[in-house]
Formats: structure tokens, C-alpha cells, sequence
């Protein structure tokens, strides 16, 4: 009787192990980060992933297969500048940014109309040109920058 409730713990223990596991802790922390193709590693979903490995080898394995194939394993990074001359056109001189002119800046260098001062507005960090251009084939009224 006490093995048979010590062994149906230790099962539903492995179970709920393994379903965490097979999901990828980088995955279900970082959602937002899935399509990044590279970068600096993220050291705590590292660590989380290793940490399936000790305890369950394959599903750890499945985690870190999940996390690197996603891109949410890469912590991130990327910018994006403007030049020289673009930051003096849209530079005002007590230091703010004239929005007309960065409109028409990104309108110059995206070939497409930009509308800064919509509500919809959303700024995404990414880190390629493939991934700028996936962005937009998707959705066309994105403004992607690297």
C-alpha cells in the first residue's frame, strides 16, 4: 500500500517533470524572443535547460533542441542608427527630435509611408535583415529596423 502511493508520486513527479520539460524553459519564459537567429546566449535559460538534462536527459535534450530552433535560448541585442547627416536633420537644437523629420528619414530609407504618431504604433528589436523583411512581408504596415 505505501509503495503503491510512494510510486504513483514519484510518477506524477516525472510526468509533470517531463511536460515542463518538453515545452523549453526559454519558450515559455520568453515568448517574444522566438524567430531571433542568433547572439549572446541567455545564461538562466541555459541553466534551466541544463538543469532538465541532470534530472531527465531526453526531455532536457527536447528543451534545449526547442530553445536553440525557436532562438529563444539568444538574449537580445541589436540596434539601430542613424547617420551623421540623419541626425541632423532630426535633431532640433535644444536637443529633441523632430518627429516630421524622422518620418520622413524612415519614408527616405524604407520606401514606404511611416506614420509615427499612430496608436498602433509597436517597436520591435530585431536581428537581421531576413528577419526585418519576414516582419514585413507579414505584416506590411511594420516599420522593422535593425
Amino acid at each position: 500500500m505505501r509503495i503503491n502511493r510512494l510510486s504513483k508520486a514519484i510518477a506524477t513527479g516525472l510526468c509533470a517533470g517531463l511536460i515542463l520539460q518538453t515545452t523549453a524553459c526559454g519558450t515559455v519564459l520568453y515568448p517574444e524572443r522566438k524567430g531571433q537567429t542568433g547572439g549572446q546566449l541567455d545564461p538562466a535559460i541555459v541553466a534551466l535547460d541544463a538543469i532538465g538534462l541532470l534530472f531527465f536527459f531526453v526531455p532536457g535534450v527536447i528543451a534545449f533542441a526547442v530553445d536553440f530552433s525557436n532562438g529563444t535560448i539568444y538574449l537580445p541585442g541589436g540596434s539601430a542608427q542613424l547617420t551623421e547627416e540623419q541626425m541632423d536633420r532630426v535633431a532640433r537644437e535644444d536637443g529633441t527630435v523632430d518627429q516630421e523629420a524622422l518620418e520622413q528619414v524612415l519614408q527616405n530609407e524604407l520606401d514606404t509611408p511611416v506614420d509615427l504618431k499612430t496608436s498602433d504604433l509597436r517597436v520591435r528589436s530585431l536581428q537581421s535583415v531576413e528577419q526585418a523583411r519576414a516582419l514585413i512581408d507579414n505584416q506590411p504596415t511594420t516599420l522593422a529596423a535593425l
